[in-house]
This record gives structure tokens, C-alpha cells and sequence, in this order.
């Protein structure tokens, strides 16, 4: 089971717009201001892992994760750096039942750009993956391709949502929860080395934020509620592939 993600419809345009798009068509859409998407609602989500719907008109919103709530926000959501980009099922420093819980939140669907993703690994959580020849491919040949036996788990922008299960125990199950997400351009940006740095993910409040909305009962039904942690954004370079 997947967890649906709700998004505004000024979300689900921008989403629509550039949902088909490979990367150089959407990154060409920056040149002139009139086609550019950047900083559109909708430009960063990670559609590439989540179950997108649009937020219905007539939603009821039983709780509000805002920035303008200051420490209370920053408290209760995260973008931990060890659980950024590139991750890996046996990563040695995950959140217990992590696997289950991302899944059910954000499964990744690994595609032809993730080869050779397992040296772009997370730099807090790398480890030597085992590789294994794809299938059909002859063990003895040198350009044989390889692949990670373990499974991706991520490879976008993970925030972790904690303490939701006694905040929303008396709430409608039909209910949602709105949560703002910031965008840090530096490590959402074109390049890799922003994805895989130590840096702190940077949470401005003067800056540019999505917002995601997810259901009472989707939460309560989730493997953890009192842990929900969401690929949600994705890096502009998302699509471009791995080089090594």
C-alpha cells in the first residue's frame, strides 16, 4: 500500500507542465523568464516517488506545519543529511522499520538513470553494496553489467515528521495535515555535490517553500505515525543519470 500525497492546484499545473519533460527540455525552460518553472508551486516534488491526487476544494485542515510556528516547526520536521539522496536498504544509520515506512510513504521506482547511483551513495550512510550481474549477462564478460543486490531506498530529499499520532488521536480520520516544505537551492540545485555534502539542509523563511497535504487516516494507518518521513523533493538533477 502507497499513501496518496495531496498538493494545492497551482501544485498539480506546475506538475502537469513539466511531468513529461526529460531533464535538458525542463532545465531549457529556465532561460527565459517566461517559461520558467523554478520557482512555480509543484517545480520540486518528487513525482518520481510519490502518489500524487489534488487537495480537494472542500478539505478540512485538522493540523498546520508552518514556519511561522518557529521552533515548534523545526522541532517537529526534519531533513536529516544522513537520509539525503542516494540510500541504500542496508545503510548502516536508518531509523528503525525505515524501509517500511518510506515505502509506504515514497517508494522510489528505480529506473535506467539509478546505474551506477550506488557510488553517489550518502555520505553518513554509505557502505559497500554487494553487486550482482543483471540478468542474461555473461558473469565472464568484463562489460558485463552489474547490479546493487540491496534495494534504493531514496535518492531524493527525506523529511521526517515526528510526534503526529497523540496531535491528531481526537481528529477527523478525513481530515488532513498541511505541511510547508522549504526549498534550499543549493542543494536541490544542478549539481550532485549539493545532494551528497554534509551540509545542514537550510530552512529559510523568507525563501520558497512547497506545501504537501496528507490525510488523517493515511498517517494513523502508516507503519510508524509517530514517524513519517516522505521523499518528497527532488534535486533538478534528478533525471539526469549518474556518471562514474
Amino acid at each position: 500500500m502507497q499513501a496518496t500525497i495531496f498538493i494545492p492546484p497551482e501544485a498539480m499545473r506546475t506538475v502537469e507542465a513539466i511531468q513529461l519533460l526529460d531533464y535538458y527540455d525542463r532545465v531549457t525552460l529556465s532561460d527565459q523568464p517566461a517559461t520558467d518553472l523554478t520557482a512555480a508551486p509543484g517545480y520540486f516534488l518528487n513525482t518520481a516517488a510519490l502518489r500524487i491526487a489534488e487537495l480537494p476544494a472542500a478539505a478540512s485542515i485538522a493540523l498546520s506545519l508552518s514556519p511561522d510556528q518557529g521552533k515548534a516547526y523545526t522541532q517537529s520536521l526534519t531533513a536529516p543529511k544522513e537520509l539525503r539522496g542516494v540510500v541504500y536498504a542496508g545503510a548502516p544509520y536508518l531509523p528503525p522499520h525505515y524501509a517500511s515506512i518510506i515505502r509506504y510513504w515514497s517508494p522510489i521506482a528505480v529506473s535506467a538513470f539509478h546505474q551506477n547511483a550506488v557510488y553517489y551513495q550518502n555520505v553518513h550512510n554509505a557502505y559497500l553494496v554487494q553487486l550482482t550481474f543483471a540478468e542474461g549477462e555473461d558473469p565472464m564478460d568484463s562489460y558485463a553489467e552489474r547490479m546493487p543486490a540491496d534495494e534504493l531506498l531514496t535518492d531524493g530529499i527525506v523529511f521526517c515528521i515526528s510526534g503526529l499520532a497523540a496531535r491528531l488521536e481526537d481528529c477527523d480520520s478525513q481530515h488532513f495535515v498541511e505541511i510547508f516544505l522549504p526549498i534550499d537551492p543549493v542543494i536541490l540545485g544542478i549539481e550532485h555535490d549539493g545532494l551528497r555534502s554534509t551540509d545542514e539542509y537550510r530552512f529559510d523563511a523568507s525563501g520558497q517553500w512547497e506545501r504537501i497535504y496528507v490525510r488523517v487516516a493515511d498517517i494513523m494507518a502508516s507503519p510508524n505515525p509517530d514517524l513519517v518521513a516522505i521523499s518528497a523533493l527532488r534535486s533538478e538533477l534528478f533525471d539526469y543519470g549518474y556518471v562514474y
